[in-house]
């Protein structure tokens, strides 16, 4: 997913209505069951994290041997981060709880990505 999202072929359009989509995820979601403000912003710094992570694999030559390695570990970190998540959660409509960290931590992705990949603008 991660390769699509930071190739030529996923365009703003794709995007913008991914994000939408997981707004209105979340918002049916919490519905629901609310999340904690805590876990909101843990999600959202794991995203911006894999953003982070994912934009320093980019930055690799593709002959580099740690190339491929980073990008397992990338996959496996975000994996882990998720499940602990949902280790972590409140029993009571778990499933929601746990649509809506995936959501966020999405979202801080999304964003993130998206501002950094902007048109800059000239006075």
């Amino acid at each position: 997913m991660l390769e699509f999202w930071y190739s030529e072929r996923c365009s703003r359009e794709i995007k913008l209505v991914s994000s939408i989509v997981v707004c209105g995820a979340i918002y049916f979601c919490s519905s629901i069951a609310q999340l904690a403000p805590l876990w909101v912003g843990f999600s959202l710094a794991l995203g911006i994290f894999i953003h982070v992570l994912f934009t320093q694999f980019l930055k690799l030559a593709p002959s580099h041997p740690y190339r491929k390695t980073l990008r397992n570990g990338i996959y496996m970190f975000q994996l882990f981060a998720l499940l602990s998540l949902a280790y972590v959660l409140p029993a009571q409509h778990k499933w929601a709880l746990w649509l809506q960290c995936i959501g966020f931590h999405a979202l801080g992705l999304f964003l993130v990505s998206i501002y950094s990949n902007r048109a800059k603008r000239h006075a």
